[in-house]
């Protein structure tokens, strides 16, 4: 697509610069700004703000070519996520747009980076922070991230290709907008990678669950479904024989006397209260079980608050102020550091998927609060009613006392064994139900876990089958060879004998030059020589081959830093210039190059939009009144630097 910067203005000021298609300088001293103005050009294309204290607070508005649409934007050069970025369309449709720079606000859908995105037609995809964590939170590719191959920044030069692999998070972006410029990245495996992030999701929590259970068991006389399954049989045919000898004994007795009534009616209460007694037993200890679990939920849940208020309340806090001693902290560390500790934040679940755990775990909560409420009404009921037996015993031996001190049949006595047996074996046959439906349900779980980690396995197995399966794809990649190989020959860069011929990595899409990674090339003037044939040669292949997304705009901040300006040195950065002069005329309609370097081009040819010095800065001074100037005696003004 193509992308053409035609004009930026410091809005306040009289600095306007125009650029042209084709190939552009801006030169300058280090300390006129030419650094700076490659910030104004990346924050005007939706980058964040990061710019000298001399432009903080200040505004800029430009003008921009996307495709056959030309747009106006105004935005305030201040770091607030959601301050607001103007857009209108010149002619055209005359479009307008007041959107929030990187962060939603209340009543929008969309952001600056948004509209940029959708302007420039990339693709609108969201990636695992951690590609090899399959529960790692989603990310969206930013156009700060396709950005990646068509600005080179001063201070990533000649150290690293497009800030790695130094910087982990950056890397990781950056092969993923390799994979989606090139193809590798297939919009199916995307939707595969989510469904394989929910599948990974519930089977970690099942397992967890699964565990938990198994656990418990472990800890109980109920560990084996095995004996569990002999006891219940054993204990049924008890049961099934106790219940007919309690038919046989009651229908043996021919008349049935007031003392063989009482007895009788004794032995029903005295099962009633056994009964009773051992349900109110096992309730007392279900409720005990019960809170414990409640507790161990309790604990989880104010952990995840923790993890979640610490997120969303403390995530974007940074130390001014030491909270120890109230001494200032000064800037330290870079953009992806914490300023109190100096260490790289750790890669967190994202606060979707804590908020999640924390609604399962305050929905188990409430469930065992609620089991924990019945379970304490049915003890109470049992034990009133253990009571009310008692008392009932009590009267019958009562009563049986006065009708006879002496008279005990033996048949009364077996009637009430028999009894008071039956009442045990059926609360005993009870509890091991119980126990084998917990054993029910672990089995159920393990079902679910084996179902669940075959669907893993055969997503795994169709997201590699996606990979470097495509014909065009390796045309491309084949066709980014040879441009880096020719591009690095028509620079005259300096070559190795190991293994002659360059290309790029198919694991890291890092460049190798003759065999050597670029990590081993130790000169910062090759280093600077590739990485400028780098992101040339992403151009080349993409102007000819219009399903590369990559916008047709190339920015180089520094282009002859560490590159030697005398004998073989000068004609080498001759003809790196030469060599992006002629592939910017060759696309003068397409292609617009935007370099910066402390020195006049050494070729012919080259538009000069901007000429900076230490007396003529990016940021001009207001004129001076007549009779006013700085006093012989004040100190020199503070510097704009790169």
């Amino acid at each position: 697509m193509r992308l053409r910067i035609e004009e930026i203005t410091l809005v306040g000021t009289s600095r306007t610069i125009r650029f042209e298609p084709g190939m552009n300088a801006i030169v300058g001293s280090m300390s006129g700004g030419k650094t700076a103005t490659v910030s104004c050009l990346r924050a005007l294309l939706g980058a964040d703000v990061s710019v000298v204290p001399e432009l903080r607070g200040r505004t800029i508005a430009g003008t921009v070519l996307v495709g056959e649409r030309r747009f106006r934007i105004v935005r305030p050069l201040v770091t607030t996520a959601n301050a607001m970025v103007e857009i209108a369309e010149v002619d055209g449709s005359g479009e307008v747009w007041r959107l929030p720079a990187s962060q939603l606000r209340a009543g929008y859908d969309a952001t600056f980076r948004d509209w940029w995105r959708d302007v420039l037609e990339l693709p609108r995809l969201s990636v695992p922070r951690a590609p090899n964590d399959d529960r790692s939170p989603l990310v969206p590719v930013t156009i700060s991230d396709y950005l990646m191959y068509c600005v080179l920044r001063q201070k990533e030069i000649d150290s690293s290709v497009f800030g790695t692999p130094d910087n982990y998070s950056k890397n990781i972006k950056r092969k993923y907008v390799f994979e989606i410029l090139y193809g590798l990245y297939d919009p199916e495996a995307a939707g595969l990678r989510d469904r394989l992030r929910e599948v990974t999701t519930e089977l970690a929590a099942l397992t967890a669950d699964a565990s938990t259970l198994e656990r418990i068991l472990q800890s109980t006389a109920f560990a084996s479904r095995a004996q569990l399954e002999v006891e219940r049989l054993a204990t049924e045919r008890e049961l099934t024989e106790a219940r007919q000898a309690d038919i046989h004994l009651t229908g043996s007795i021919p008349n049935e006397p007031t003392t063989t009534k009482l007895r009788r009616r004794i032995a029903e209460t005295e099962a009633e209260i056994a009964q009773a007694a051992a349900a109110a037993e096992a309730e007392a200890v279900s409720v005990n079980h019960l809170r414990e679990l409640h507790g161990q939920l309790v604990a989880q849940s104010r952990r995840l608050t923790r993890a979640l208020v610490a997120e969303r309340l403390l995530n974007d806090f940074e130390f001014h102020t030491c909270p120890r001693c109230g001494a200032g902290v000064p800037d330290r560390g870079d953009e992806h550091s914490c300023r109190l500790c100096l260490q790289t934040p750790p890669n967190l679940p994202a606060p979707s998927s804590l908020a999640a755990e924390q609604d399962r775990v305050i929905e188990q909560v409430t469930e065992t609060e609620e089991l924990i409420e019945r379970s304490t009404h049915r003890l109470a009921q049992l034990q009133t009613a253990v009571t009310h037996r008692t008392r009932r015993r009590t009267e019958l031996g009562a009563q049986l006392d006065r009708a006879t001190s002496t008279y005990i049949t033996d048949q009364a006595d077996r009637i009430r064994t028999v009894a008071a047996r039956q009442a045990q074996l059926e609360e005993r046959l009870a509890r091991l139900d119980d126990s084998l439906a917990l054993h029910d349900r672990l089995a159920g779980q393990a079902e679910r876990v084996a179902e669940l980690e075959r669907e893993q396995e055969d997503l795994n197995s169709r997201i590699d089958a996606t990979r470097h399966s495509n014909k065009a794809v390796s045309e491309r990649l084949q066709k980014l060879d040879d441009a880096f190989e020719a591009a690095l020959r028509s620079f005259d860069a300096p070559r190795f004998d190991d293994e002659p011929g360059s290309y790029i990595n198919r694991k890291t899409y890092m460049p190798v030059v003759d065999g050597r990674p670029f990590a081993d090339l130790q000169s910062q003037g090759v280093e600077v020589l590739v990485n400028v044939a780098h992101v040339l040669a992403h151009q080349h292949v993409a102007l000819n081959d219009p399903d590369i997304p990559l916008p047709n705009l190339l920015i180089i901040d520094g282009i002859s830093s560490n590159v030697g300006h005398e004998g073989v040195d000068l004609e080498r950065l001759r003809k790196m210039y030469a060599s992006l002069l002629r592939t910017a005329t060759e696309h003068i309609d397409r292609l617009q190059i935007i370099v910066t370097d402390n020195d006049s081009p050494p070729i012919d040819g080259i538009h000069r939009p901007l000429e900076l010095s230490d007396t003529d800065r990016l940021v001009p001074m207001p004129p001076l009144e007549p009779g006013e100037g700085p006093p012989e005696d004040a100190p020199p003004e503070e510097e704009a630097g790169d």
